[in-house]
């Protein structure tokens, strides 16, 4: 009986670091860069991540209302840095919400006309997600799914270069989906 209850207390034990590549974000814009998290698991209840993007964006999927939908018409390519901390907070299983804070800079430019803009901006913002070590049974096999929401506190306002269209950023949302390894 004690052996029982020890096992299954070492398989609800969910504290521990883990790193993770995203792939959601990377494969729309053609693995150019880097986006990733790290973080640490707290206990069954919370967990602290770090997510870092370095993505250069594409013309293909700025413009696509199924991605990005920043941009209305073609010829405009981009580069998205931020960085984000976040505190998730487990509720059902594997499903969290979280907050967050972060800085994110984003640059666009025009391939075609003399025109460009760049945004600095700190955010606070909030989302949802699931996250799940040990996948498959496959020990150390670490996947999160998330959908952050954030506010831009520097606003990037409609901006018309010719026939193309910079949508406003004010609440800016993404889907990330993060794979890589538990500790």
């Amino acid at each position: 009986m004690f052996y029982c209850v020890s096992v299954a207390q070492g398989q609800s034990r969910q504290e521990g670091f883990f790193v993770a590549y995203e792939i959601l974000e990377m494969a729309m814009n053609e693995f150019s860069n880097f986006a990733g998290e790290v973080g640490y698991r707290l206990n069954p209840k919370y967990q602290m991540r770090l997510t870092v993007m370095e993505v250069n964006l594409t013309e293909r999927h700025l413009s696509s209302k199924w991605e990005a939908a920043a941009v209305d018409g073609e010829n405009v390519e981009g580069y998205l840095r931020g960085y984000e901390a976040h505190i998730d907070r487990f509720f059902a299983g594997n499903w969290y919400v979280s907050g967050s804070v972060g800085y994110y800079e984003d640059r666009y430019a025009h391939t075609e006309l003399d025109e460009s803009l760049e945004n600095r901006t700190f955010t606070v913002g909030s989302g949802i997600g699931y996250a799940r070590a040990n996948l498959f049974g496959i020990r150390g096999l670490y996947v999160n799914f998330d959908i952050p929401v954030r506010y831009y506190f520097n606003h990037i306002e409609k901006t018309q270069w010719g026939d193309t269209t910079i949508r406003p950023h004010v609440v800016v949302n993404n889907i990330w989906l993060f794979v890589g390894y538990k500790f």
